[in-house]
């Protein structure tokens, strides 16, 4: 078996003492020879000649997204139009698009920008995607990277893509194997802390879902899951341990900057799960540094849940101290409900040299910084609100100043969470309580509610 000569890119171990390459001719999430992860590295010389470096990079990528350029499958996709940068050679027949990316860049309003004491605070809405979730960026090229081994390298009979998931990471993988009928999806939830609306979404896919019961939740379900697709071939396993997985979600990063004419951010404030995200930020801010791409490097928050904070206590530590704790399933955020972030290896390498500041959220604090900017026109999920309220935090803290440009990423629609929201703005007593009342069916019922409701003299 040789290497497909089109493609320019190739797995490498993160391990200094390993650093094993390999050719992408069959799947890998761990390096054979070390057990070490993966990430990928691209011909960037190649990439270089091809897109240029600085401003003729900027006009590049500005005539595809701008132009003409995205009439033509796959460019017209946000995730997609990146190609030449983040998978050159990739070829084009074996990438499945839904039309992903391109999702708004939300500035906050100005009643709420005067509240927080924020100038320019920005919200990434990655709810806006196909399954409504940040996860199609990096499931659109993990899905795409099974197809193209499926037709290069018949002979591997590569039939599945499978996953443990929260429930985003399900939906998109069962959305995307949906769209290609020679693949399908198999998926492991945590009994009982998945979304109603996240399960449903995998059952009408078309996924194969195992619902696992097990005290350790998601990090049972990943433990589990890797151990069956070592012992499957013909599986590709789609988690953030997929060095492909990463790549796509690298554009998070790339259009932000670009939604903002190429001026990067002070800060970039990310909620923290598998960890999958953040490596993938860190990599293509660096990438994007090395190419001229950005003026210069943001800051990072990294934000969490108090009863998942793994990572924020390892920053906090000055990196030294990283000990997970244990599931107990006690956050309305629950697709960050993770201990162990299987990206840890990863973004531990990734660190040095980037300005990052750490913070954890408390269960009540998640409910009112969600329903404050629900209240500003924002559909966010609570992950959402545990990066906007770490930024809140920063603000206080003075890490975060009154005139800085931040974008917190909100990385899924509040819809698919809607139970927990709606039972938070139903309960009378709260700051953010607004429950509807029943008014009988006449106009001067409606303007005596409406009189004492929202105190309208008519």
């Amino acid at each position: 078996m040789t290497s497909d000569p089109a493609v320019r890119y190739w797995l490498k171990c993160i391990n200094d003492d390993c650093g094993a390459t390999y050719a992408p001719e069959k799947f890998m999430d761990t390096c054979p020879r070390c057990g070490g992860l993966f990430l990928l590295e691209r011909d960037e010389d190649l990439i270089d000649n091809e897109v240029g470096i600085g401003q003729q990079a900027r006009d590049y990528f500005d005539n595809i997204r701008f132009g003409r350029g995205r009439d033509t499958y796959p460019y017209g996709s946000g995730v997609f139009m990146w190609l030449a940068h983040i998978l050159p050679g990739f070829p084009e027949e074996s990438v499945i698009s839904l039309q992903e990316g391109f999702t708004d860049l939300f500035k906050t309003p100005e009643w709420l920008q005067r509240r927080v004491g924020l100038k320019n605070l920005f919200i990434k809405m990655e709810g806006q995607l196909p399954s409504h979730s940040f996860k199609d960026r990096g499931l659109s090229v993990a899905v795409s990277e099974a197809h193209r081994l499926q037709k290069t390298y018949p002979e591997q009979n590569i039939r599945f893509v499978a996953c443990a998931s929260t429930g985003d990471t399900s939906a998109s993988a069962a959305i995307y194997s949906a769209y290609e009928e020679s693949l399908h999806c198999l998926v492991l939830l945590p009994d009982e802390r998945v979304s109603e609306e996240q399960l449903y979404q995998a059952m009408a896919h078309g996924a194969t879902v195992l619902s696992i019961k097990h005290p350790d939740g998601f990090d049972a379900c990943m433990n589990l899951v890797e151990e069956f697709c070592s012992r499957h071939s013909e599986i590709v396993l789609v988690n953030s341990k997929n060095a492909f997985r990463i790549v796509g979600q690298e554009t998070i990063a790339l259009e932000i900057c670009q939604d903002l004419r190429w001026k990067a951010p002070d800060w970039i404030s990310i909620p923290c799960g598998n960890g999958g995200n953040l490596t993938a930020l860190l990599t293509s801010l660096r990438r994007m540094e090395r190419r001229g791409l950005i003026d210069k490097v943001p800051g990072i928050i990294v934000a969490q849940a108090k009863s998942a904070n793994t990572l924020v206590r390892w920053g906090r530590s000055g990196f030294k101290d990283y000990a997970p704790g244990s599931s107990r399933g006690e956050t309305v955020a629950t697709a960050m409900d993770i201990q162990n972030p299987v990206s840890f290896p990863r973004i531990k390498k990734l660190v040095p040299g980037f300005k990052m500041a750490f913070y954890d959220v408390s269960e009540e604090d998640i409910q009112q910084t969600r329903a404050i900017f629900m209240s500003a026109g924002a559909n966010i999920c609570p992950q959402s609100a545990v990066a906007l309220d770490a930024v809140l935090q920063a603000r206080r803290d003075g890490v975060v100043k009154e005139d800085d440009v931040v974008t917190s990423i909100s990385t899924a629609s509040g819809v698919k969470f809607f139970r927990s929201g709606l039972a938070y703005v139903s309960k009378e007593g709260n700051p953010h309580a607004n429950p509807p009342r029943v008014v009988n069916g006449s106009v001067e019922d409606i303007e005596n509610a409406v009189r004492h409701l929202a105190g309208v003299n008519f």
